[in-house]
């Protein structure tokens, strides 16, 4: 069976930004969301089809999103105003993670890339996602459309044609509403109930962010923790419903 690709174009920073800030107004109102976007998008894309084609991914990315993270997504819109750009950064991130799975199997083995090295290459990166989702042109307009992306977003930065150098950023996993989307955005990934802190700490998916997180830094009604031989292990509460 193929598998999905979705993330095919573009996404800005500022697009997503203003996302996140008409949804603090009018969630409840799609029609309104939709209206309001396309003006403020047409600016940047003039083509109908490649703007209605953008509001359709930031409205996936931050209204759409799964009932797992409804609360999450919503405590981010209350807190928006008062976080930092690379806070806010940092949601866009992890939202567009748990939205896409292309996005996020692409930046895992991005991540996997600037473990081994300081620079990589698109190509090498491309053939790997050929090897996940097909010999097909979509995928190729789909890993362009990642690396444009985070390129936009000034996580990556293009030294030369084709090679790529991570700018790295610190994020405070102190913030509950931090810690707590590291780990759905990994749960979601690994198609998993738990995970291991070593592996939190240590995951390529969050490659651009320096951050640490602690027993103390877990919501402890959100996820309940035990410990092993090797290392504690997260689950997510079940008792707990996290969206209305």
């Amino acid at each position: 069976m193929t598998k999905a690709v979705g993330f095919d174009q573009k996404i800005y920073l500022d697009h997503l930004d203003k996302t996140a800030s008409l949804l603090r107004h009018h969630i409840a109102d799609e029609k309104i969301m939709y209206n309001l976007l396309d003006g403020h998008l047409i600016g940047t894309i003039k083509g109908d089809k490649s703007r209605k084609n953008a509001i359709t991914m930031l409205m996936k990315i931050w209204n759409f999103v799964d009932d797992s993270v409804v609360d999450l997504r919503n405590l981010a819109l209350e807190e928006y105003p008062y976080l930092t750009q690379i806070e806010k950064k940092f949601i866009h991130y992890c939202l567009a993670c748990l939205a896409y799975p292309f996005f996020s199997e692409q930046v895992c083995y991005i991540g996997k890339q600037f473990k081994q090295a300081d620079r990589i290459y698109s190509r090498t990166v491309l053939a790997h996602m050929k090897d996940l989702y097909g010999e097909r042109r979509r995928v190729e307009v789909a890993t362009g459309a990642v690396f444009s992306s985070i390129k936009e977003w000034e996580i990556v930065s293009m030294p030369k044609a084709g090679q790529y150098e991570v700018k790295k950023m610190e994020i405070s996993a102190h913030n509950l509403l931090f810690s707590s989307f590291l780990i759905e955005v990994l749960l979601k990934y690994y198609g998993a109930g738990s995970l291991t802190l070593e592996t939190l700490n240590n995951s390529a998916i969050f490659f651009p962010f320096d951050y640490h997180v602690g027993i103390g830094d877990l919501d402890k009604q959100r996820f309940t923790t035990f410990s092993t031989v090797r290392d504690t292990v997260i689950e997510r509460n079940t008792q707990i419903p996290y969206s209305n």
